[in-house]
């Protein structure tokens, strides 16, 4: 493979920090379809395009994607409010509520509760949003008759 002079954000040994995995940090540069990089958490190296490194989609294929859960919180109407502590095999997700007790759930249980979770949060956002020019002024009444004003005086 032949090699071309590299970028400026590109030489040997410059770091980008990805989505979801950490700090990675350029070996060598050939073109702006391949570019040798090694993730510092794992160790691992491998080839990717410069437009991925530069906008953090570098998935390190050493770590489970399950571990990327640890740490979250998810609600449970059960148990209330859990952390992801530890993913045993393939399926079982070890979890601790408030009281420092452990539940053991089932992996796609979690993603489900993970899931809702998220869309409770964008509806939430969605609903504090202001539709209308009267939904922005509908709490304070001296906007509303400033507002009325302008526009009955507007041309005259």
């Amino acid at each position: 493979m032949k090699k071309i002079a590299a970028p400026l954000d590109m030489f040997n040994g410059s770091k980008f920090k990805t989505n979801k995995y950490g700090y990675v940090s350029i070996v060598e540069y050939y073109n702006c379809h391949t570019v040798i990089v090694a993730f510092e958490n794992t160790g691992n190296i491998r080839a990717i395009s410069a437009a991925k490194l530069r906008s953090g989609n570098v998935p390190d294929r050493d770590v489970p994607p399950e571990s990327i859960l640890i740490g979250e919180r998810v609600k449970s109407l059960k148990h209330g409010w859990l952390t992801i502590t530890k993913v045993e095999s393939e399926n079982i997700v070890l979890l601790v509520n408030e009281y420092n007790e452990e539940v053991q759930m089932l992996l796609p249980a979690v993603q489900k509760m993970k899931n809702k979770l998220n869309e409770i949060e964008g509806e939430k956002s969605e609903l504090n949003k202001p539709i209308s020019l009267k939904d922005l002024t509908k709490r304070n009444k001296n906007v509303n008759s400033i507002v009325k004003k302008m526009l009955t005086d507007y041309g005259k």
